[in-house]
């Protein structure tokens, strides 16, 4: 049964601009562990081009981090995508190349994850030429 909350009369805009009203953090502090997702705001002009920002944490930990990736961002943009929800971000390899997808936060991390966060991290800041 899902969980019922009570009615409150807030603003739903000032409220959603309170989730990203925060420090924003690499996408690398949140690897391999388990987070609740609260927020995404879409379409950010950025200083390199537009990105995606997706908000995570509660409280006084509650940051955010900007992706372009379109596999996080099928899944916080989805219609039917509720917040919060909590999985695990991890480091999928296709070949040379890295990309981000989310996992069930019930999913164990292998040590093939943690060597393809190893992976990404060396090599993130390689240019393709």
């Amino acid at each position: 049964m899902k969980d019922i909350i009570d009615f409150d009369d807030f603003d739903v805009e000032r409220s959603n601009e309170d989730l990203f009203d925060c420090e924003y953090s690499s996408i690398d502090c949140i690897i391999n562990e388990v987070v609740v997702f609260t927020g995404v705001k879409t379409d950010i002009q950025t200083e390199n081009g537009i990105r995606t920002l997706i908000a995570f944490g509660e409280g006084a930990s509650r940051s955010a981090f900007f992706t372009e990736s379109k596999r996080l961002k099928d899944v916080v943009c989805d219609s039917k995508r509720t917040f919060p929800f909590r999985a695990i971000v991890k480091i999928v390899r296709y070949g040379n190349n890295c990309g981000f997808k989310f996992f069930s936060p019930k999913s164990t991390i292998t040590q093939s994850d943690k060597d393809n966060f190893d992976y990404y991290k060396r090599n993130k800041y390689k240019r393709n030429k």
